[in-house]
């Protein structure tokens, strides 16, 4: 599912938020690893604006990195 609220801006979300026990901050990339292609038109747009990059591959998979990957460590919440 994909949602999109184009009427609000970066600035009216962030007073919403709490700063995290870990300090990261912002997600700086997406990785879809799917076993067939995105096949929706939304899902394509979003893959073209480079929101989020796509792979093919056996099994599902999401990566998320945050703050542009400064501690370069990796978590498997996947159990």
């Amino acid at each position: 599912m994909w949602v999109y609220m184009s009427f609000m801006k970066r600035t009216q979300r962030e007073h919403w938020f709490n700063e995290h026990p870990i300090a990261i901050r912002e997600i700086t990339s997406l990785t879809l690893t799917t076993s067939i292609p995105l096949r929706s038109a939304v899902s394509q747009r979003v893959a073209e604006s480079a929101i989020l990059a796509t792979l093919t591959g056996a099994a599902p998979l999401l990566e998320i990195e945050f703050d542009g990957k400064p501690r370069n460590e990796r978590m498997d919440f996947s159990q």
